[in-house]
């Protein structure tokens, strides 16, 4: 006898499946379970029955979810609940959701829908790292994505085995305790949301990362002390030796070299400044910097970029 074939939901651009099996859901907890197929793509949750589309719910549109005992055909099962955001004129959204495996699908659809990763959450998986682990986190964490092979090169591994085990045996199970998934997932085709270019065969980092300090939160002060020029800045995340100051002219560029770190602020000040005899203090999350001004400098005369090297 011939399986039957099973049918796909019409995928969208830059769409592809994660999860996909056999369930059941119900979209109100009075009526009776509808069984279905269940696909989970990097953009959307697909309930698909009879060739079509019964519900489909976008991963940005997925607000929380849960895990409660149901009455499934003859026993309590296990359900995700999950609720996400409710059409013009409802309150809310729910659906349960049953499967085999439920826990793996609850994690991937947290993975792709409800995980943010910031700069406090990096550091605290990366606490508890190896310096190889740590260093192949920073710099998925700076770029994105990144195929085996960079990785190796990255640490200077014996062999790509040596990477598959830092990521399966350390950095996700790390990650899994301080977030409740794994932060790393590797993926055979994957659009890049930044480029749009499709992105083969590559470790990603998962989740909603959260990386930049938005201009409008930065607290930024100039003060013009006649010799000196005085700039009081906030900064987070950095220590004074991770920072690096450029000047040119009247323009200094503020940036963090930490592995990890996002910090790079470019600054207009009100007078032209010597990158000599600066002065920098770190307290609190406040960076201090004073920069003598240029008394006379000659207008055709060219002033190459300085570089401060800070923190010793």
């Amino acid at each position: 006898m011939s399986s039957q074939k099973i049918s796909f939901p019409q995928l969208q651009a830059g769409e592809q499946i994660i999860l996909q099996g056999q369930g059941a859901y119900k979209e109100n907890l009075r009526s009776g379970w509808k069984i279905a197929r269940c696909f989970l793509t990097n953009q959307r949750f697909i309930i698909y029955q009879r060739l079509s589309i019964r519900v489909e719910i976008p991963l940005k549109d997925i607000k929380k979810l849960t895990v409660e005992k149901l009455h499934y055909v003859i026993r309590k099962r296990e359900a995700m609940s999950i609720f996400y955001k409710a059409e013009k004129g409802k309150v809310e959204c729910r659906l349960w959701f049953v499967t085999a495996d439920l826990e793996n699908w609850k994690k991937r659809i947290y993975q792709g829908a409800l995980l943010k990763v910031d700069l406090e959450t990096m550091e605290r998986i990366t606490a508890g790292l190896d310096p190889q682990s740590r260093d192949i986190l920073w710099y998925l964490w700076d770029n994105n994505n990144a195929r085996i092979d960079q990785l190796a090169e990255l640490i200077d591994a014996p062999n790509h085995m040596h990477i598959l085990l830092k990521i399966r045996e350390t950095i996700n199970p790390v990650a899994e305790k301080v977030v409740g998934c794994p932060i790393l997932s590797f993926e055979r085709s994957r659009v890049d949301p930044e480029t749009g270019e499709k992105v083969l065969f590559s470790w990603w980092l998962m989740g909603q990362q959260e990386k930049w300090i938005q201009k409008e939160d930065l607290l930024l002060d100039i003060f013009d002390e006649g010799s000196h020029i005085q700039v009081i800045m906030e900064v987070k995340g950095v220590e004074a030796s991770d920072l690096r100051l450029e000047v040119h002219g009247d323009q200094l560029t503020v940036r963090s070299e930490r592995m990890g770190s996002t910090l790079k602020e470019i600054i207009h000040l009100p007078a032209e400044v010597n990158p000599d005899n600066h002065q920098m203090h770190l307290k609190n999350n406040l960076l201090e910097i004073k920069l003598p001004k240029v008394w006379c400098i000659l207008p055709t005369a060219y002033c190459p970029p300085a570089t401060l090297r800070t923190g010793g």
